[in-house]
């Protein structure tokens, strides 16, 4: 009988899944989902208590491991180690992706109408406040400044649209890992170098 639980909510999981990428948050429903799944609605809430429920189970965890995660980077003190240690996260970061890039597409085109829904936002000031501070250490160390952090804005901010279209475009989770990992080089090697500074007086 655990057996034919565990298969009905899978299914369940499966075409709710389906559903949200397709439909989006707001678009997707509870009857669709239980057609597809070819079980009944008043089934789908044994194991669900609505669509944000569903929704919560599926995309919030992805959420809260993705924050989780950098999240992390905000506790590295900014010294000489700081960026084998940057480095390291990333690469912990862009795993995720790898094993959920489905959960993460729903989370960055599909939000709209969830409370997840200004995630991009979040995502985009949290990479934008964190490069910042590695930069100005950097640049501390050559004794020069940045004359203001607009450029590092525009760069987080490119770097989570993209993300966001590649999750969407591309389904296969390491093929998904390897395009991050080279847009997150092309964005930031050497941007300390590239960036708009001035001598500290």
């Amino acid at each position: 009988m655990q057996y034919l639980k565990d298969e009905v909510r899978n299914r369940i999981v499966k075409e709710a899944l389906k559903e949200f990428m397709e439909k989006g948050y707001e678009g997707a429903s509870i009857r669709s989902i239980a057609k597809k799944s070819n079980t009944s609605v008043g089934n789908i809430y044994k194991y669900f208590y609505s669509k944000e429920d569903i929704y919560e189970n599926l995309i919030g965890s992805v959420y809260h491991r993705l924050i989780n995660y950098i999240g992390q980077f905000d506790k590295v003190e900014l010294n000489e180690r700081a960026s084998v240690v940057f480095d390291e996260l990333m690469e912990e970061t862009v795993e995720i992706f790898n094993s959920s890039s489905t959960e993460i597409s729903i989370l960055l085109n599909q939000s709209k109408g969830s409370k997840y829904e200004n995630c991009k936002s979040i995502f985009v000031d949290f990479i934008s406040r964190v490069t910042a501070e590695k930069m100005k250490y950097e640049l501390s160390i050559k004794g020069k400044r940045l004359k203001d952090d607009f450029c590092i804005y525009l760069i987080s901010y490119s770097l989570v649209e993209s993300i966001a279209i590649i999750v969407r475009e591309k389904q296969e989770g390491e093929e998904v890992r390897k395009i991050i990992l080279n847009l997150i080089d092309i964005f930031y090697t050497d941007l300390v170098n590239k960036l708009d500074t001035e001598d500290v007086e």
